[in-house]
């Protein structure tokens, strides 16, 4: 490892919330967070893309007054990959064996790998 990487030698479902924002790319318009292309929102993932001004602003009545709250968006997630084996299951990291397992994040090319 160097000073412009991170890297990920083994799944942590634990973690995955934090290496997934950890390893977040953008670039100044929208950024998509470092989930693994073929991971689903659910308890352990969170993929997802964010565009720069795109909040929801909803009003909410609290103790009589009205507040606004502008929630950052989470758009399309344009990432999604899904594959199986012929006659098989679609993957899914939490049902398989890992037999090896690496992710980085080189920061001098931007490249998640």
């Amino acid at each position: 490892m160097n000073s412009w990487s991170l890297v990920y030698d083994e799944f942590d479902p634990e973690k995955e919330s934090l290496r997934e924002a950890l390893c977040t790319l953008g670039n100044g318009y929208f950024a998509t967070r470092g989930a693994a292309p073929e991971s689903e929102e659910g308890a352990v993932h969170y993929p997802g893309t964010y565009l720069a001004g795109g909040y929801n602003r909803l009003k909410t009545e609290i103790a009589g007054r009205v507040v606004e709250n502008e929630d950052l968006v989470n758009m399309p997630n344009w990432l999604l990959t899904r594959f199986r084996p012929e006659e098989g299951d679609w993957f899914n990291i939490r049902r398989v064996d890992i037999l090896y397992y690496r992710q980085e994040l080189n920061m001098r090319v931007c490249l998640l790998s």
